[in-house]
């Protein structure tokens, strides 16, 4: 988004690149996808805060862009009224950048590297023990007490197995992540 300054009378307004007037709703769309799945709908303020949000992001960025395979659009046709979609196959960002001609031998070794350094299972126990602390924060600028007591939860877990064995009751018991959207009180 780029902002631009008008001479005399200092107004200011925001828009998208010139020749993509519906640039924004392309943006917007992906905050819908992928930061509000991740971050919630709370409301956070502060420098601690953002570093915390920080380490979400540097920790999600590994488990998306390495384990989480998308579609990506091969062609697009036209028959009569009708659009014609294909993809190519599902793969990861980290796949698509390993097989592109032009990503040098270097950084594909980097990424060799740093793909065999991670696992997927302790990148969501990350994920999940941040997005606690997130959800913990927001429950103590409300006021809510439930909030505080769940901190002793947000550590991450020391292996992939006690994780595992964490995740599975957390969802028999039915306990909502704590970056989702809360339910409104009076």
């Amino acid at each position: 988004m780029l902002l631009c300054h008008r001479g005399a009378n200092k107004s200011s307004k925001s828009h998208a690149r010139a020749p993509k007037k519906n640039d924004q709703a392309f943006v917007e769309q992906k905050n819908g996808a992928i930061v509000r799945r991740l971050m919630g709908y709370g409301r956070f303020d502060g420098v601690e805060t953002a570093r915390v949000m920080g380490r979400l992001y540097a920790v999600a960025r590994l488990y998306v862009n390495v384990f989480q395979p998308s579609f990506k659009l091969k062609e697009k046709r036209r028959q009569g009224a009708k659009v014609i979609n294909r993809s190519h196959l599902p793969s990861t960002p980290y796949e698509r950048a390993l097989a592109h001609p032009k990503v040098g031998a270097e950084v594909k070794k980097r990424l060799g590297d740093q793909y065999r350094s991670l696992h997927p299972v302790m990148l969501l126990a990350g994920v999940r023990a941040t997005q606690d602390e997130l959800g913990n924060r927001v429950d103590r600028r409300a006021g809510h007490a439930g909030g505080l007591q769940r901190a002793s939860m947000s550590t991450t877990p020391t292996s992939a197995a006690t994780f595992v064995k964490t995740l599975g009751r957390r969802l028999t018991a039915g306990e909502p992540r704590a970056t989702h959207r809360r339910t409104r009180r009076p």
